[in-house]
């Protein structure tokens, strides 16, 4: 069956109204975050000026807060050591495309992983470290199996409407659930909902019904 191809971003979108917390930014501006973290951060980004804006702003604090340290002694042949390692270092990886066309290739995939109910999901290879990064794409109405969380859970909407508790997440939105939570998500009626999922393990399944499932839906 074909879905129809979200836009990334949506340029009709409105802004969003869900945010990463402030600490996630910080560590974005500083490079401190996973290629995964990164992926899910920059996706949000894509959608939300306000977020774009304060990580501009951190890396301007950043900065003055560099050029405000007193100056240290190098070890001794630091540079002739730095430029040894760069001569016999790897190879410079290409740079990421766009974050349009990396979303489009991935949407465009055959392998995903499709069950019964109409869900599909696709794990995005080569974005590991601190967490997995996946896209969902599900029908309108369908209720996500009760879990608990193992690690915590980022989310970026696509499209669609997800619900949570009494949050209703729409395109750019960025959803973070923490270590141990408990929900059941479900999907809006207003169509088919994409999202980016980050998880740092498999969730752990809460009813009969989750736990006979989950080695098919395993993250």
């Amino acid at each position: 069956m074909t879905h129809p191809m979200p836009r990334f971003p949506d340029p009709g979108a409105p802004p969003p109204a869900y945010h990463p917390a402030e600490e996630f930014l910080f560590d974005y501006a500083a490079g401190a975050t996973s290629p995964t973290e990164t992926l899910l951060l920059a996706t949000h980004l894509a959608y939300c000026e306000t977020c774009r804006q304060a990580v501009k702003a951190a890396r301007a604090v950043g900065g003055t807060l560099l050029d405000t340290l007193e100056p240290s002694r190098l070890p001794p042949n630091m540079l002739n050591r730095t430029l040894a390692a760069i001569d016999a270092g790897i190879e410079d990886e290409p740079p990421p495309p766009p974050l349009s066309t990396f979303l489009a290739q991935h949407m465009a995939h055959k392998d995903w992983k499709r069950l019964p109910n109409g869900f599909r999901m696709r794990r995005i290879p080569g974005h590991e470290g601190s967490g997995r990064a996946w896209l969902f794409d599900a029908p309108p109405g369908l209720k996500l199996l009760p879990h608990r969380h193992v690690g915590d859970e980022w989310t970026v909407i696509l499209s669609g409407v997800f619900h949570d508790g009494d949050r209703a997440y729409h395109v750019g939105d960025f959803g973070h659930r923490e270590d141990g939570e408990e929900h059941q998500p479900f999907i809006g009626a207003q169509g088919r909902c994409v999202s980016l999922i980050m998880v740092r393990e498999s969730p752990k399944y809460t009813t009969t019904v989750g736990r006979l499932a989950a080695p098919f839906i395993r993250l």
